[in-house]
């Protein structure tokens, strides 16, 4: 977790100086790293002995605890600190209202006593439920349909970026692999977060959803595999399929490596059947490819194991 804040001008930096205390190791987006490599951030990482110390700049103060801070009154006040936080939040969720995949429908139009508003109304409705799914659109319906008594695990992805930039907070339980080969082993994780999920509740509980792009979903296609008399929980594996490992695009390889060597190496384009996959396997099998058709496979998934393909543009 990063604790982030500006704080009061301070004269021996000459300007307003911003603090970024770090407890354990932060998520992999890569912001964090960012801001905590900045010159005009002091950054304190809060260690017990013997544990983990992460800093990216090499330059971190570590301490092994934090009793409290002398500071301002004013920096005290944690009601004014919190207030910041929320303002910021508020501000980022304004501006994703604002882009085309938030776009309120006209009700009045629909009340209207003109047979011409009313059929626009109705025409736009339809529109949007036919609209195409996007990237934002996918991982925002993920998050708005997983429910407290969910659990969402999230895939070595270029969809864990986009949700990452979007999700507001919210009273759910999320997990994701760490590691060199994140990308292995996310469904039979997913499995068995179902399966201990159950085991604790003592019967069905919720849905556990995978959200992974198509390489991390066949990367560990053996976990399709049940044995015989294994019990099947209810996991909904959400596959954002475009074809390939995509999330290189916007990495700084994609700038220096050629053409063909970043296709053949990185992106390694894949055209595998997964309805015949899914059949194979005997899991339930459906297909989005709009928001009426997301959102309706998103609030009413099946009891068992089942694999949504949400094919999307590269």
């Amino acid at each position: 977790m990063v604790a982030y804040r500006p704080l009061l001008r301070d004269r021996e930096f000459g300007g307003a100086v911003r603090r970024a205390v770090v407890f354990g190791h932060p998520t992999l987006s890569r912001e964090v790293p960012a801001l905590l490599t900045r010159d005009d951030v002091e950054v304190i990482v809060v260690a017990p002995v013997g544990e983990e110390v992460y800093d990216p700049s090499r330059s971190a103060r570590v301490v092994a605890s934090i009793d409290g801070v002398d500071a301002d009154p004013r920096e005290r006040d944690a009601r004014a600190w919190v207030g910041r936080w929320v303002s910021a939040s508020r501000a980022l969720l304004a501006e994703a209202e604002r882009s085309a995949d938030h776009v309120a429908p006209d009700v009045e139009a629909g009340r209207s006593h003109s047979p011409e508003q009313r059929l626009a109304f109705a025409r736009a409705e339809l529109a949007a439920v036919r609209a195409p799914v996007t990237r934002r659109m996918l991982v925002e319906a993920l998050w708005r349909f997983t429910w407290p008594h969910d659990r969402l695990v999230l895939g070595a992805s270029r969809l864990i970026r986009e949700l990452d930039a979007v999700a507001p907070g919210k009273n759910i339980r999320v997990h994701a692999n760490r590691g060199l080969a994140g990308i292995d082993g996310t469904i039979g994780t997913a499995i068995g977060i179902a399966l201990a999920a159950r085991r604790a509740e003592q019967g069905a509980v919720g849905t556990t959803r995978v959200l992974l792009g198509d390489l991390a979903m066949l990367h560990d296609v053996g976990s399709l595999l049940f044995g015989e008399g294994e019990r099947r929980p209810a996991v909904q594996v959400v596959v954002g399929n475009d074809g390939g490992g995509t999330i290189f695009d916007a990495l700084e390889v994609a700038g220096t490596a050629p053409p063909e060597a970043m296709r053949r190496v990185l992106t390694t384009p894949q055209h595998v059947d997964l309805p015949a996959l899914a059949e194979a396997y005997g899991w339930d099998y459906r297909r989005a490819l709009t928001r009426g058709e997301l959102d309706q496979a998103l609030s009413a998934p099946p009891r068992g194991p089942s694999i949504l393909e949400v094919p999307l543009p590269r």
